[in-house]
């Protein structure tokens, strides 16, 4: 649900949409406060389909494996950062149960997928395995998702984590080895 409309300086066509602290820009008047849309995170990879070929001159992607589609990347428009796409209700199938509920996943349905990034031919033999099981994995929430939880969540004791070029790693020392992990 969108939660805010902003004006973008200079831009007489696109304003600045607002879910959960996420911007993305969008065509004037097409959003409103409130609307329900689908919206896509950065590094979503989108099936060719109709619906995104807008999106073919730049976002376009043709992986190793033969999986292809448009990766969403954080973009600048009219000095206004971008992080991710929305589209309308109407890219979905008709609900069987009625309309669509905020919050609902619809990756499977729009056959959208994470994007990862294929290993380099040279790192090929490099990578050594499976995520270590003596590591507990973390699934930390995006501190723009906690905006309703925010009055109860100051009584918490927070970690501080930074992510540095939009990826997640752990790395380990474990019995005199040295390890770094991606997330998965």
């Amino acid at each position: 649900v969108i939660d805010n409309i902003k004006p973008i300086v200079d831009a007489d066509a696109i304003e600045c949409a607002v879910i959960k602290g996420w911007e993305m820009v969008v065509k004037k008047g097409e959003y409103l406060i409130g609307d329900k849309c689908v919206y896509f995170e950065v590094d979503s990879l989108l099936p060719e389909r109709e619906d995104y070929e807008f999106l073919r001159k730049s976002c376009f992607t043709r992986l190793p494996n033969g999986h292809q589609g448009f990766r969403l990347r954080t973009i600048k428009l009219r000095g206004q950062i971008s992080q991710g796409l929305l589209m309308p209700l109407s890219i979905l199938p008709p609900n069987e149960n009625g309309d669509w509920v905020e919050g609902e996943d619809v990756t499977d349905i729009l056959g959208v997928v994470k994007y990862e990034k294929p290993i380099p031919a040279q790192l090929a033999g490099v990578v050594v395995g499976a995520f270590p099981n003596f590591i507990q994995r973390t699934d930390e929430e995006r501190v723009q998702n906690l905006d309703k939880d925010l009055p109860y969540m100051r009584t918490l004791i927070y970690e501080g984590r930074e992510k540095l070029d939009g990826t997640s790693n752990t790395d380990f020392l474990y019995d005199g080895e040295f390890g770094v992990c991606s997330r998965g």
